[in-house]
Formats: C-alpha cells, structure tokens, sequence
C-alpha cells in the first residue's frame, strides 16, 4: 500500500508499504477520506507533541471503511464506514477515571504518535473508530474531530441566545465556530480575520458582522458593535498573531475567552486584563466529550462543510496539496487526500 511519511524536518515523501494485519480489538480499515490540518503541517515542521516519535504518518480527520475484524471485536462489521476519534488510553490513571481520557498519562494519538490516515489502510484500535450513519457524508465525516475541538472548547463556558459573540480566525475552526454558535441559540456572531474570500463564507454561514483586521482595528471594532461594552464571549481560533491579546481587550466585564488555536510560540500578554476585567479563560485542545454531538448538528443539517472544505486531491497528489495548504493556495481553507 502507498504511505505518505515525514521526518518532522520538512521531509515529506511516499512509501509502499506492506497491508497491515488488524490485532485483537483491532479493525482493518480503508482510508476514505483525510483532511490535511494545520497540526499536520506542524508535524511536518517538527512542532508535534513532545513525545511525538518519527518518522511519521500524519493524518486524523479520517473516514474509513471497515475491511477486516481482528479477534474480538464484534462493534463492527466488515463495510461499516467510520470516523477516527484518535486517542489511545490507558482507562486506569487518574486523567482517565475522571472522564479526561485525552489527558491520559500514557496517551497515544492516531496520526501525532501513532501512525495516521496518509496511507491506503490503517489497523486500528476499535475504540478510536465511530460507525457512520448513512446521512453523514465522507468529507463531513473528517471535520467531525475538527469541529468537535472548537465545540469541546465552547462547552467549558456557558453562552446565552442574548450574547455577543466574537470568532477570530476565519479558518475550519473558526467557521465550525460561527455555526456552533449560531446552533446553540446565539444571534449576534462577530467574524474576524484577513481573507475576505474566507470571511464571507463565514456571513453564509450567519455571521451579524465581519471585520477584515487588516483594515480595521479589531478590538476598536468590536467595542463600537457592542457600543463600548465588548463582547460576552470571544473565541480564538486561529492560533497566529496577536489574537490573545485581541480577546482579553475586547471581551467585556466578567466576559468568557476560549483560545483553541495552536501557536507556534509564546504570547506576551498583560495579566490585568484578565485581572481588572474577571475574565474567565479557558483553553480546549481536543474533541473529546464532543463527537456525538457535532455527529449529530452535521445529521440535522446544523453544521456543514460547504465551503469549508475547499479541496480534494488524490493521495498520490500529496506534494500539491500540502503545498496547497501551507501556501494557502487558490482559497483553500480545508483540504483532503483521497487515497
């Protein structure tokens, strides 16, 4: 079969491999679908968690299809399509016997230290696949984890249909965000971010008002669309710039931040902010605890990827679709392999 490596220092190329054998509690399956993230591309850098191990197979926004059934296991049947919620887990430290299994002491995750969907098949844990429904389409079935993260996010604050909120970062994230919102009742949703094209995908999707920070300053804007007040909850979802410190100036009194963008360094910050204002933020890295329900938006027609993902490639087109990506080619915000 064909896999797609990378050494975490920029080197990225293709390998045949053999087919692999599904173990106990394990399912064959066949690649689908795979969108390229941005953690991705950190991998392909060397920015992956700390004890990330390369060579690697990136890859976790999976679709699949079930070819084989290790000893075991009968959740499954051969056909079944299925999505990849990633996270390999003990069952038995502390983080895990209180519910937060992504925060396991001797965590292991598909396609960050265990090999992911950049190949033609994958044996996998069985509890990491979901069975599919039949109106969950494949390209909505990968950007269930990605929506999942900003929603497992916005579940540690609450929110109110009488809120103003604020979404920086008009990329998958931070789309899945505007439409999260907008499910849970909030009318006034405010877009910021600086590619117009992306940006009105975003008022498709019912953002009140969108602000191009290249044109304008965004905290000044944001404070004039809640005459002066600032926003009851802003989330952050680009993970670039001076987007923290954007939240904590333009977030009210007593308002909520949720930062669920992954940066490429440290931030500098003044803690008064947070201090004098008695913010309350919050960070959310995962989709834990949240699949089921953006499984469920996407089946209602609440959460879609129409104009989200922009791009599909075959897997053996790799090197243009990364470089797609990470030259943010021809308005793609969300591309996908198809091995």
């Amino acid at each position: 079969m064909r896999a797609i490596v990378t050494d975490g220092e920029e080197s990225v190329w293709e390998e045949t491999r053999e087919r692999p054998e599904p173990g106990p509690g394990e399912a064959l399956v066949k690649i689908r679908a795979v969108g390229i993230c941005g953690s991705d591309v950190g991998l392909i850098h060397g920015e992956g968690p700390p004890w990330t191990r390369y060579p690697l197979v990136p890859g976790h926004e999976v679709c699949a299809e079930v070819a084989e059934l290790g000893d075991g296991v009968d959740e499954l049947s051969v056909g079944d399509r299925v999505s990849l919620h990633g996270f390999i887990y003990c069952g038995t430290c502390r983080a895990c016997r209180e519910g937060r299994y992504y925060q396991c002491d001797e965590l292991k995750e598909v396609g960050f230290t265990v090999d992911g969907g950049y190949r033609e098949y994958a044996a996998l844990p069985v509890e990491t696949l979901r069975p599919l429904e039949d109106d969950i389409t494949d390209l909505e079935a990968t950007q269930i984890d990605s929506a999942a993260c900003t929603l497992h996010a916005m579940q540690r604050v609450e929110t109110s249909y009488t809120d103003t909120a604020a979404v920086l970062g008009p990329g998958s994230l931070g789309l899945f965000g505007v439409q999260l919102l907008k499910a849970k009742g909030v009318e006034d949703v405010v877009l910021t971010g600086t590619r117009e094209e992306r940006l009105a995908v975003g008022e498709r999707y019912g953002a009140t008002r969108t602000i191009n920070v290249r044109e304008e300053d965004p905290v000044e804007a944001l404070r004039e669309h809640t005459d002066g007040r600032g926003v009851d909850l802003c989330v952050e979802a680009a993970g670039a710039g001076d987007v923290v410190n954007t939240c904590l100036k333009a977030t009210k009194k007593r308002g909520s931040v949720v930062l669920t963008g992954v940066f490429d360094g440290k931030r500098e910050i003044d803690p008064n902010d947070i201090v004098a204002k008695e913010l309350e933020v919050v960070g959310g890295v995962t989709a834990a605890h949240a699949v089921e329900d953006v499984a469920a938006l996407f089946r209602r027609g609440d959460l879609s990827v129409d104009g989200v993902v922009t791009h599909e490639f075959d897997l053996a087109e790799y090197e243009d679709a990364l470089d797609t990506v990470m030259e943010r080619r021809d308005g793609v915000i969300k591309a996908v392999l198809r091995p």
